[in-house]
């Protein structure tokens, strides 16, 4: 059983952005003037206190903000002509870059800035205000060949504060060459990515711990999308697991490579409960890089038990490409793991596993039982329209299994309100709320069970 209890935006990866105004560096300039050195002596501030306080000074200034709002922005009606970005560098100054004649600029922002205490950077490339240009070209672009095979092949771009930096799946001079043909071009550009696949000769588990997994066919073609795995759990316990993984595969040289593949995940946890799978797939990209024949291995990380303090396991699973039409026609599906079968032959277990989703009670379903007016938002007027008013706030948790048809039973009290009275009225808005729309386990109608708190105040 899977349950998505987490949901975060992958970080490590940059997405294209549509404006960048303020941005930390890694490149260090020397254009601090002597004069600015020691003219704040108080340097125990907090980090990024003066940059912060130069912000805002610049937003009163320059900036076209609401009343009450502060901060600076190279988009704002009032920002001059001169000022062509800024941002913060790693020794947490602020760093103004400037178009037109240094020392004239910087006296004019001394003194509207009443500090000296940031750099001024000539333009030498490209500032922020002319990258941000380029940029919104670029998306245009990205936007009109969002599914052709050159933009599969990036995974992210983001406006820096020097260049734009594009990172590829497959970062070789023939890809950046066909990039700045088909999408775009600028001497802006910085490309990043894998050139040549990486030696990697990790090796993991298929089977442990009652824990297994296998690739649903043994072969696939090397213009196959993608590979579906099946993760199953016998442990005894609940297994958790995530959407990160990666893929290795053997060159002619019988050395294990990691392959390129577009490693920005929407970062979601799952877990599977002890006597149940979970199906996943991996995407091969063939579009992108071809694959040649031969062998590969899929890794995939699990937790048995607790996810904090639970065994942390590398799983692995093998499988072939193929080019061969005659192999490809006569493939079959892998078995299941013996552990997994338990004694008992393919065809039993299968016709085990749908008497389950035919009378097991589920604690979390790939689609929730839902309120059938309004959803969450209706079942909370429901029940506003319906409790009783108490002098004193009181709550009474109920849980109830929705049934396939959508009628509620099993209603019952788990954590009273401490009053009788209030319990019973609990129990009795439950049992008269209309037919809800039942849960859905792997595309099946089953039963589910529910939890509910009522809030008399």
């Amino acid at each position: 059983m899977e349950n998505y209890y987490l949901s975060l935006v992958c970080i490590g990866c940059m997405w294209l952005v549509a404006s960048c105004n303020v941005s930390t560096s890694r490149k260090q300039t020397d254009l601090v003037p002597k004069d600015s050195i020691g003219q704040f002596s108080d340097r125990e501030k907090p980090v990024q206190e003066v940059p912060r306080r130069l912000l805002d000074k610049l937003g009163e200034l320059y900036g076209d903000n609401p009343p009450g709002v502060v901060g600076f922005s190279l988009e704002s009606k009032n920002c001059p002509d001169f000022i062509g970005g800024i941002y913060i560098n790693d020794r947490d100054t602020l760093v103004i870059q400037i178009k037109g004649d240094s020392a004239t600029i910087r006296q004019r922002l001394e003194k509207d800035l009443q500090s000296k205490e940031f750099i001024v950077e000539p333009c030498k490339t490209y500032t922020q205000k002319d990258l941000l240009a380029i940029n919104d070209k670029l998306v245009e672009r990205w936007r009109a060949l969002e599914n052709t095979p050159v933009m599969r092949n990036v995974t992210g771009a983001g406006v820096g504060t020097h260049d734009i930096e594009i990172h590829l799946i497959v970062n070789t001079p023939e890809k950046r060459k066909e990039f700045r043909e088909q999408v775009m071009d600028s001497p802006a550009f910085r490309f990043t990515g894998v050139e040549t696949p990486v030696e990697k000769t990790t090796v993991g588990v298929n089977d442990t711990l009652g824990v297994a997994i296998r690739p649903e066919y043994t072969v696939y073609s090397t213009k196959s999308d993608s590979v579906k795995f099946i993760l199953y759990n016998r442990s005894g316990k609940t297994i958790h697991c995530g959407e990160h993984y990666f893929i290795t595969y053997e060159d002619t040289g019988g050395v294990w490579r990691e392959l390129p593949i577009n490693e920005n995940f929407v970062d979601i946890g799952h877990w599977v409960e002890d006597d149940d799978y979970r199906e996943y797939t991996a995407f091969l990209f063939p579009k992108v890089h071809p694959n040649p024949p031969g062998r590969y291995r899929f890794f995939y990380e699990v937790t048995v038990g607790d996810y904090r303090e639970g065994a942390q396991l590398k799983m692995m699973a093998e499988f072939r490409l193929s080019d061969d039409k005659k192999e490809l026609k006569q493939v079959a599906k892998t078995p299941l793991p013996a552990v997994i079968l338990g004694g008992l032959s393919e065809q039993e277990y299968y016709k085990r596993k749908e008497q389950i989703l035919e009378t097991k009670i589920f604690n979390i379903t790939d689609e929730m039982p839902e309120f059938p007016d309004g959803g969450v938002e209706g079942l909370y007027a429901y029940m506003a329209a319906r409790v009783p008013k108490d002098d004193k706030k009181r709550n009474a948790t109920l849980q109830f299994v929705v049934e396939k048809d959508g009628s509620l039973s099993h209603i019952e009290v788990v954590n009273s309100s401490e009053n009788k009275r209030f319990d019973e009225e609990a129990v009795r808005i439950v049992k008269e709320m209309p037919k809800w729309k039942p849960g859905k386990r792997r595309g099946r109608v089953v039963r589910t069970k529910y939890s509910l708190s009522l809030c008399f105040y």
